[in-house]
């Protein structure tokens, strides 16, 4: 009788100490979901780009999946689809980022606001630092422009808009009497594109050139093409 009595106990004790951490992964469960109930989608959409660029910073485009990008958030694969149709829109999303990051860069000098090569000077230090500290994700985005048609249209998107805002800034210059006559749109194409590929030459194969001589060089150019007499 005893033995059975001890044998009730023990099927008793595990079936409670079952249920304690079933109760306790319930918990758990429900403070993921809290927390991820709580987080905001702007929150959410940048913390996936986060993950994406992290990736891209140690495999290629190639080899990036949902999967790999979800594994690196506090997400749920599901809440990926939430904010982008796929890999190649999360890339659409980062060419986006990217050129917003490029425009801010270059903004004082485009704004015409203060000394225009003062402005150029630090405008080009800033767009070559980043340049050399995001090579990997710019590499990236090459190699997925060359895949896909929308990710190639976003890209031209935004460097289009850098051409078209130096334009602007070129014919201001030349109403003020700054700036030499020139053809402000063909000029600003040649000058943006050629920075384009120079700094991926320069910055991301090896051996990797002087940030600082990329930079003044980059200078000197804008210079004598725009001011010099």
């Amino acid at each position: 009788m005893s033995e059975r009595f001890a044998h009730l106990n023990k099927l008793r004790n595990t079936s409670l100490s079952r249920g304690n951490k079933a109760e306790r992964t319930d918990e758990k469960t429900d403070a993921r979901s809290k927390t991820r109930r709580r987080r905001k989608p702007e929150a959410a959409q940048n913390e996936i780009l986060d993950a994406a660029e992290a990736f891209l910073r140690e495999h290629p485009f190639r080899e990036m999946t949902v999967e790999d990008v979800m594994s690196r958030t506090g997400l749920s694969r599901p809440s990926f689809y939430e904010y982008f149709r796929d890999r190649h829109h999360l890339v659409i999303k980062l060419v986006e980022r990217f050129g917003s990051s490029t425009y801010a860069l270059a903004e004082q000098w485009l704004s015409g606001q203060g000394d225009p090569l003062n402005d150029l000077q630090e405008g080009a230090e800033r767009l070559v630092a980043m340049y050399a500290e995001q090579g990997y994700l710019l590499r990236a985005l090459a190699d997925a422009a060359s895949h896909d048609g929308e990710v190639e249209q976003a890209y031209r998107a935004t460097i289009n808009r850098l051409i078209e805002a130096a334009a602007a800034r070129i014919r201001a210059g030349i109403e003020k009497g700054m700036v030499k006559n020139i053809d402000p749109s063909e000029v600003a194409a040649a000058l943006v594109l050629m920075n384009e590929r120079y700094l991926m030459e320069r910055l991301w194969n090896q051996p990797k050139a002087d940030p600082r001589a990329v930079a003044d060089t980059i200078v000197a150019v804008w210079r004598r093409v725009l001011y010099a007499a």
